[in-house]
């Protein structure tokens, strides 16, 4: 049974086409990755589940049901919602966990913890659930306010969680935890979308893969059959990024490169994705065998308006090849 059913979709803002005749179909209980650049589409696919969007042409179906005869109280039962962009507020642990039902007993708020991997962690605080967490849950770790807000999404058991690029800023670790989660709440029948631009966060945990570009979906199947039949598995290419990181992944996924990993320059550093100012990139690039060069000439170029030196040479890697950027800033 579908849960959720995308009838030839299309909207946009102004004169910018973001989603463009999409069918998509989401069975109940599924564990559904979105994959695709930045401002490919995702984000907007998620909000037109929650009816937070109204579709242009076409229709949102949730279990028969269009999105648009439904009331926001009847979509919140349905739908759980951790965004990208965490919203947490100065109070108690319990306070924001509650803020998604203000009504939910303690034993609902426990079974939500629980199902988010927070319990145990609460408990060894100093007030637990009273404990304060400070304006934006800045007494809490990064891995810790997410938590929260997934604890907060699934305080009412709804039947479908959506997760908005959950493991960005997580470092492997946190990744392999949220892998775990994910996989807890899955097993209590909780269907699961996870948007992302980075591949391989998804792959062992996703039933399926949905490829979005440019607002169309692209390929739907498992990760290795989107792989495949993308025909990106040989175009994977290695950057080698010395200064200007975030610079670079910005132009790399304005360009439709998939990230599938970012890894420290050498074994002695640590690397924060978020913030860390070198490293190497390893993106899926799809298109033509002369992509990588096109690419490589846009990063050039973008740094050298900046008044930065060049990128640097093309060296092979395998099947891909290494863009190396000997002076970026």
């Amino acid at each position: 049974m579908s849960l959720v059913v995308f009838e030839k979709v299309s909207l946009g803002f102004g004169k910018k086409t973001i989603v463009s005749d999409l069918d998509l179909r989401i069975g109940d209980g599924d564990r559904l990755g979105l994959i695709g650049a930045n401002g490919s589409g995702k984000t907007t696919l998620l909000k037109l589940i929650q009816g937070l969007y109204r579709p242009e042409a076409g229709r949102v179906l949730l279990d028969g049901a269009d999105v648009k005869q439904l009331s926001r109280r009847e979509l919140a039962r349905w739908i759980g919602y951790v965004p990208q962009d965490l919203f947490l507020f100065a109070g108690s642990v319990r306070d924001n966990i509650a803020k998604a039902d203000p009504e939910a007993t303690d034993e609902q708020i426990v079974a939500a913890a629980r199902l988010a991997g927070l319990h145990d962690h609460i408990i060894d605080m100093p007030d637990g659930y009273a404990t304060q967490i400070g304006e934006a849950g800045q007494r809490l770790s990064g891995g810790m306010r997410q938590r929260l807000a997934i604890a907060r999404a699934l305080v009412h058991r709804p039947e479908l969680l959506l997760l908005d690029e959950p493991a960005d800023g997580l470092d492997p670790l946190g990744r392999r935890q949220l892998r775990e989660i994910l996989r807890g709440i899955a097993d209590e029948g909780v269907g699961i979308v996870v948007s992302s631009h980075i591949l391989r966060e998804l792959d062992g945990f996703c039933d399926t893969v949905a490829l979005i570009q440019k607002g169309k979906l692209q390929v739907f199947g498992a990760v290795d059959e989107v792989i495949d039949r993308y025909e990106v598995a040989r175009r994977v290419h290695e950057v080698s990024i010395t200064a200007g990181l975030q610079k670079a992944l910005d132009i790399l996924r304005a360009h439709e490169g998939l990230i599938e990993e970012v890894l420290p320059l050498n074994r002695e550093e640590t690397i924060d994705p978020q913030t860390t100012d070198r490293g190497k990139v390893r993106v899926r690039i799809h298109g033509a065998e002369d992509r990588a060069a096109a690419l490589l000439d846009i990063l050039d170029e973008s740094f050298t308006h900046a008044g930065v030196p060049g990128v640097g040479r093309i060296e092979q890697v395998g099947q891909g090849a290494r863009l190396t950027s000997p002076a970026m800033h």
